[in-house]
């Protein structure tokens, strides 16, 4: 049966409870706060390292793997740890207070980089400081975070407004940090004391929102079969995780999302100086593609109940493509640039806006599948796709960089140009495609209801008391 025919079913599983408007923008709240940081390490913080503090691409991509493969454990580790840990506060709240003082803290010491070290000492401090603040500090916010929301309500519609919110608001932070960085800096000077000084006000602002979210919210859903779960061996429920067909495809969407935003983060900073002339049209480029990106998550409800959630997303990722492709013929129009943007904000938004439903329908259906319900793991492991992903692509960029004489001053030469333009355009167009092919693959909007009907019926949603 289509999404559009889906109806959440009163239920003593909690279906229906639904969370009050105040409530969604609360824990819409936490997402704005956490993509400060993700925009400073997706992007940001490599052109700093590399155009501010002289060092090596292939330096900097090499931490980057290492770290990012540290941090795709440490998500399976804290989803182990969430199914243990128990507060007053909740499974995924409790996670969002506790954390949000290291998230400000680590996030500024990114920037605090001893200037004068050695290469060696500046290598371990990034290393150590940007392990501290992604794979640590900022999966023990982000991942509890993502999970809070299948805890907040099984009702199936408000859960998808609640997502839709999440994504709604998510491009916020993004859009500010990318939009404001570059141009306020400049005019601070450029130096690393200006980077220190604009994540301060960043790291103090995203700590108020963290505790808007953390106040704001409630978790109300904790089913007895999550409760069994956690008491089984890890390997057991591991093995439950892989058994599911869909996670896998998740897993493998969420990698190749990364990809993407690691292209582009990373690229557009020198693809905005190196052929458009200007690094801050960096902000520029952002501000086109998340303003058409939320305005369109901002109305996505409807339309997912009538075409489903995969059927948007093949859509939208055929779109970007084929934006992106086109842009190989205009690579230094500035306008065409931003248009460019502006189709891909709107491409990608069905992925953004349905991706933490689809994860909630895939827990459904592994459960259903396999008898075992492992919740906060899916919601982990998922993003070890996107860690593993982002790690390869940033090690990939530093060294093929490297390799094509890149060296961070102003002029470049002919050959890393190039290597930029590449990069920024085919390196979307591949990541898109793969995406598109596995929602060709992925059919469980049209399964769905059956199994949460067969589900019902065995009594495998009933609430813990």
């Amino acid at each position: 049966m289509a999404d559009k025919d889906r109806i959440a079913q009163p239920a003593e599983d909690g279906s229906n409870v639904k969370t009050s408007l105040f409530e969604k923008i609360s824990y819409g709240m936490g997402d704005v706060a956490c993509n400060v940081v993700f925009a400073l390490t997706s992007g940001l913080v490599t052109y700093f390292y590399t155009n501010v503090m002289s060092i090596s691409a292939a330096l900097i991509g090499s931490i980057m793997l290492f770290s990012r493969l540290f941090d795709g454990i440490s998500d399976v580790a804290i989803g182990l740890i969430m199914d243990k840990v128990h507060s007053r506060h909740g499974r995924g709240r409790a996670w969002v207070l506790w954390m949000t003082v290291p998230y400000a803290v680590t996030a500024v010491a990114l920037f605090c980089l001893p200037a004068n070290a050695t290469t060696t000492i500046q290598a371990i401090y990034i290393f150590i400081t940007y392990n501290l603040c992604t794979t640590v500090v900022y999966t023990a916010l982000n991942l509890p975070y993502g999970a809070m929301a299948p805890l907040m309500t099984r009702n199936e519609e408000d859960l998808a407004k609640i997502n839709v919110f999440r994504m709604f608001m998510s491009p916020i932070g993004n859009m500010i940090v990318s939009a404001m960085t570059l141009p306020i800096i400049n005019r601070m000077g450029g130096d690393q004391a200006a980077w220190i000084k604009i994540t301060l006000i960043y790291s103090v602002v995203a700590m108020g929102l963290l505790l808007w979210c953390f106040f704001g919210t409630k978790e109300r859903v904790n089913t007895q079969a999550a409760r069994e779960a956690e008491t089984l061996p890890v390997s057991v429920r591991l093995s439950a995780l892989f058994h599911n067909k869909y996670f896998v495809m998740i897993l493998l969407s969420s990698l190749f999302l990364a990809i993407y935003q690691t292209v582009n983060g990373t690229c557009a900073t020198w693809y905005s100086q190196y052929i458009l002339g200007n690094n801050e049209y960096y902000g520029v480029l952002n501000m086109a593609e998340n303003i058409p990106g939320i305005i369109v998550i901002m109305f996505l409800p409807p339309f997912i109940q009538r075409f489903g959630k995969r059927n948007l997303v093949l859509a939208g990722a055929v779109l970007t493509m084929a934006a992106h492709i086109s842009l190989a013929f205009v690579p230094a129009n500035l306008t065409y640039a931003v248009v460019v943007s502006a189709i891909r904000g709107i491409g990608k938004a069905p992925l953004f806006g349905c991706v933490f439903t689809m994860m909630a329908d895939v827990v459904n259906y592994g459960h259903w599948k396999t008898g075992i319900r492992v919740q906060a793991l899916v919601f982990s492991a998922a993003t070890v796709g996107q860690k593993f992903g982002g790690g390869i692509t940033g090690w990939a960029i530093g060294k093929l960089m490297d390799s094509s004489g890149f060296t961070g001053l102003v002029e470049e030469i002919p050959s890393a140009v190039s290597m930029v333009e590449n990069l920024y355009i085919w390196g979307s167009v591949f990541a898109w495609a793969v995406i598109a092919v596995l929602m060709l693959l992925y059919h469980l909007d049209q399964e769905y209801d059956g199994i949460i009907s067969d589900m019902e019926q065995k009594g495998l949603l009933k609430q813990a008391s």
